[in-house]
């Protein structure tokens, strides 16, 4: 990509620009409001059911949800792979460039006490998640003080690659020979203004006894000798937003600890669909054989994640009385409800100018650099505003019979929303967001 300049530069350029937008809009839709009341609603039943002794009922209902967790895994999976796009994609690629390439590290078992005469695998996961408990102080200090801390506080990149002896030289320059900046504010938290967060640490609750024991034993009945242990009784996510960053953390980490096991779970050959969340997985040696976890993983990849896991918690469930806790807050109101849907319609507003620049290129008679499928593509951005207009008016709808329908009309009065379309769109509209909900036709 990238390789000269001319209608080839041109094209890859309109093409990540392409992917972005399909990114963006992907970012958005990992949290289905429906199917999270819908998901709501039916624990509702099902729990009633069971608590009514009706098996019939609660087994229906069970189905049910296991059918549309089913349907979310497989759309999330997707969406995975869409949203990834973003941070394959912006700038010009140079700061995700090595991701694809770290090598994975055959995992190491986990630290194992001496044997004692007549000790069950109850007492040795006892043991063990004692030794969490013990350990978790440290590990929490170290992954602040040692990774958290040096890489927010950094200067530069090569202030940060010499705290950690990292040749800096692969880092300080882009491919074009354009000095890369630490905190560019393309790569901050949230966008817009540079901020000194370059890395926010998630650590993980500590892991319950009966969770731990049904791993070690299906662990062991499925590995036999060859099986290495709870690794992750001690652990950590480090959310990113820069593709750099994850990997300067990556390479600090490997200099800090002895790693005793990685995984790079992302995909070299790009791929349609993800069962797992990308990330780099690494089992890092506290000291004496102990090992703790740690992911690396982008901020809106852990969103699909914790997303993902509801619904995986009814994949995997055997019984109704499995999932009987509702997955979704119930407190959440109708008002908290309407805020995303608002927000949702504000992105999508503004990712339908990509429409309006597309079409302008098109008949300016840059055409042909959007290479094969550009028509296609237009299309379909076409067709999405008259959905947002229909979604729009069932929005509204919706939430005008409520205590608190006046909000939307209220949040947009002074909101002015200006989508430009061509002739060949058959538009040229400057509207007031109101105008589309109302379902008004402009002047």
């Amino acid at each position: 990509m990238h390789r000269r300049l001319g209608a080839e530069f041109v094209t890859d350029w309109n093409k990540n620009e392409l992917y972005l937008n399909d990114a963006k809009e992907a970012i958005d839709s990992i949290k289905d409001m429906e199917v999270r009341g819908k998901v709501t609603s039916l624990q509702e039943d099902l729990f009633n059911h069971v608590k009514n002794r009706d098996t019939a009922k609660a087994d229906k209902v069970f189905k049910e949800l296991k059918v549309i967790a089913k349907t979310q895994t497989e759309r999330l999976g997707k969406t995975t792979a869409t949203v990834l796009n973003y941070y394959r994609f912006r700038g010009n690629g140079h700061r995700y460039r090595e991701i694809e390439r770290i090598e994975e590290i055959p995992a190491a078992k986990q630290y194992n006490f001496p044997a004692e005469p007549g000790e069950t695998t109850e007492d040795r996961v006892e043991l063990l998640l004692a030794m969490a408990d013990w350990k978790e102080k440290e590990f929490q200090d170290r992954m602040k003080s040692e990774i958290v801390e040096p890489m927010n506080t950094a200067s530069s990149i090569a202030d940060l690659c010499k705290s950690y002896d990292i040749d800096s030289s692969s880092y300080v320059y882009d491919k074009f020979g354009t000095p890369v900046e630490l905190k560019d504010p393309l790569f901050a938290f949230g966008g817009g203004a540079p901020n000194n967060i370059l890395v926010k640490p998630r650590f993980g609750p500590p892991k319950g006894y009966q969770r731990a024991l049904a791993k070690e034993k299906e662990g062991m009945k499925k590995m036999g000798d060859k099986w290495i242990g709870l690794r992750d009784l001690n652990r950590v996510t480090f959310e990113l937003e820069d593709p750099l960053m994850l990997t300067l953390a990556y390479k600090a980490l490997m200099k800090k600890y002895k790693v005793s096991g990685l995984k790079n779970k992302f995909e070299w050959v790009h791929t349609t669909t993800y069962k797992q969340p990308p990330d780099i997985h690494m089992d890092l040696d506290l000291g004496e054989g102990w090992l703790v976890e740690v992911q690396l993983m982008f901020a809106s990849v852990l969103t699909v994640k914790k997303e993902l896991h509801k619904f995986y918690d009814v994949v995997r469930a055997e019984k109704p009385q499995a999932i009987l806790s509702p997955l979704f807050k119930v407190a959440q109101t109708i008002e908290a409800v309407k805020d995303e849907e608002i927000e949702r319609m504000r992105k999508m507003m503004e990712s339908a100018e990509v429409a309006h620049k597309m079409n302008q290129r098109r008949e300016s008679g840059t055409a042909s650099a959007w290479g094969e499928g550009a028509g296609e593509r237009i299309k379909e951005l076409e067709g999405k505003l008259a959905a947002w207009k229909t979604w729009a008016r069932e929005a509204l709808e919706k939430f005008e019979d409520s205590p608190e329908g006046g909000l939307i009309d209220d949040h947009f009065s002074s909101s002015t929303w200006s989508l430009k379309y061509t002739s060949s769109l058959r538009f040229a509209w400057s509207l007031r967001f109101g105008d589309i909900l109302n379902n008004h036709e402009p002047a």
